[in-house]
């Protein structure tokens, strides 16, 4: 059919001019960035407007393809090809009607770029063909482009849209199979919509159920990966954690299709979470790990991942035995390591606490070799733990001008007296200071609605007129002193304050399948952390004991409460 024809036959059955056809044709040409010729934009428009069109021309067809960098929001009438490179799960939800709707996506590449598809209804039906697979080729005829519910822009196909795999029409030499190269994980970035992945796993959750909006019962598991620019978490939900199975501790893996999400638990952590189509391997080869070598220890507030560096032990703890939420005892050792430029903090576990508490002294030099820097947010700085491959050598070395950690409560210093009561020693009511470490795991954040006067649960306020409630948050801490255990609680800002966020964003995060494993995470940074805080005691009839109700608290600086100390001494 000619474009004369084209056009006399949208008049006979439109009644619309040459005029209002002409600009038609010019707003579906800008619309599509001037990707079409006039003779296919009269194609989409006779198509739109109902016009019959039965001699379609695959010259027009060719005309409206485009490469997916060329897609921009609201096009509509989109004929794209590419590779299939990731498959999502099917959704079931309820339509207005009442009637059931379903919903299914998938990733779809071609050398410009990835771009999600997603189907509705009746269209979900071609994820059960047996060719609806990783790699395979599709085509897309009448998509319409739209914002996603990450702000990117989703293909979607609907009534009038039409999916066609392993088209005739196209040469596959110009769609190369994707090649899932992996990425080291300090490269990745919320920018790519799909990564791979290989590295050693070092940390692995148990299988946790949680209740999804739709009321059906959903599960998540997650594990630990790194490499040697760094480490990252991976979440797998339903039934795609019978991947995970045969998976364990220091296993190296290879992990395809995997989709980067900001953490819920962190705004300036990155995850992945992995899909229907993420296919998990399990290498047979060692991965060789080796972190990046650190000159100076200040370096490591500013990097994440394995390091290898050396120092001077400046100041250690005491071993100390904590409780896990298990209920399960274990060891736990804490030391300073300082050169020149800054001081670090490392935590050594169980059988690494006991072994080194009787072999480190102050003033040796050591060699750390492939440990894990991460930053923890109760002391606001990078500390580093070990993992598997992690050595620790005595080594002689010699440094001028050690520096200490610096600290971050200095400038709180005068409102503690530094007049510290003994645990044990406690028998009476009143204002405390008390110096400890935490010595059990957080079980849970108690949140409660109170009156904004009295600060009491409303079940209990005996105000006359209550004006407004809110949520208030608690945190319990166990404290140890080396002279025995006493509970600490902080209420309402001071609970944020530990925490690190505030009680609407915990209500927020309670819903979700990521509560237990921030509690997890919280706790792993507290547990063992040397504390200083002041409070006012009281007796409680419930635990039949003293408790403390916490004013304020800070992270205790070693190197600073020894320099206090011997000052003391002085005077």
């Amino acid at each position: 059919m000619k474009v004369e024809n084209y056009i006399n036959k949208i008049i006979e059955d439109t009644g619309l001019t040459r005029k209002e056809i002409q600009d038609l044709v010019n707003k579906k040409k800008e619309e599509l960035k001037g990707l079409i010729s006039d003779d296919g934009a009269l194609f989409i428009i006779a198509k739109e407007l109902g016009v019959d069109v039965k001699d379609e021309n695959k010259k027009y067809l060719k005309d409206i393809d485009i490469n997916i960098s060329d897609i921009t929001l609201n096009m509509k009438n989109i004929n794209l090809y590419g590779r299939i490179k990731e498959i999502y799960s099917i959704n079931k939800f309820n339509k207005n009607d009442g009637t059931a709707g379903y919903v299914g996506s998938f990733l779809l590449n071609d050398h410009t770029g990835d771009i999600r598809i997603v189907l509705w209804d009746e269209h979900v039906n071609i994820f059960k063909q047996n060719e609806f697979v990783i790699n395979e080729m599709v085509k897309i005829i009448n998509g319409v482009a739209k914002k996603g519910r990450y702000n990117d822009i989703e293909i979607h196909i609907g009534r009038f849209s039409k999916l066609i795999l392993t088209p005739d029409d196209i040469d596959y030499n110009e769609y190369p199979k994707i090649q899932f190269t992996p990425k080291n994980i300090s490269d990745i970035n919320l920018n790519l919509k799909s990564v791979t992945i290989e590295g050693k796993v070092i940390q692995q959750s148990s299988i946790r159920e949680f209740l999804k909006k739709n009321g059906d019962l959903g599960k998540v598991q997650s594990l630990t990966l790194i490499d040697s620019t760094g480490s990252i978490r991976i979440s797998f939900w339903d039934d795609g954690i019978e991947k995970l199975k045969k998976i364990k501790i220091d296993d190296v893996i290879s992990i395809s299709n995997l989709n980067p999400k900001l953490s819920t638990l962190d705004s300036k952590t990155i995850e992945l979470h992995a899909n229907k189509g993420s296919i998990l391997k399990k290498l047979s080869e060692k991965l060789q790990i080796e972190g990046e070598v650190v000159k100076k220890i200040q370096k490591l507030q500013d990097i994440k991942g394995l390091v290898s560096f050396k120092g001077i032990i400046t100041s250690i703890d005491n071993l100390k035995t904590v409780t896990l939420k298990s209920g399960k005892e274990v060891s736990l050792l804490g030391f300073v390591i300082s050169d020149n430029t800054d001081g670090i903090r490392v935590t050594l576990w169980r059988e690494k606490a006991e072994e080194y508490s009787k072999k480190l002294n102050s003033g040796q030099g050591i060699l750390l070799k492939n440990v894990y820097v991460k930053y923890n947010n109760f002391s606001k700085r990078n500390e580093i733990s070990l993992i598997e491959d992690s050595i620790l050598e005595l080594i002689d070395l010699k440094i001028n001008d050690l520096k200490e950690i610096d600290s971050i409560e200095r400038d709180s210093d005068q409102i503690y007296s530094g007049n510290y009561t003994k645990i044990d020693s406690i028998n009476s009511p009143g204002g405390i200071e008390i110096k400890g470490f935490v010595a059990k795991d957080i079980n849970y954040i108690t949140i409660y609605e109170a009156c904004t006067k009295c600060f009491k649960k409303v079940e209990n306020c005996i105000c006359e007129m209550r004006e407004n409630t809110e949520y208030r948050m608690i945190i319990n801490l166990i404290i140890d002193d080396g002279t025995g255990t006493i509970r600490t609680s902080f209420i309402g800002q001071k609970a944020e304050k530990l925490i690190g966020l505030d009680t609407e964003k915990i209500l927020q995060l309670k819903e979700t399948p990521d509560y237990e494993n921030f509690i997890k995470k919280k706790s792993s940074e507290f547990l063992g952390k040397d504390i200083i805080i002041k409070g006012k005691c009281k007796f409680s009839d419930y635990s039949n004991s003293f408790e403390i109700s916490v004013y304020d608290f800070k992270d205790l600086n070693v190197d600073a409460e020894l320099e206090r100390v011997m000052n003391d001494i002085k005077t």
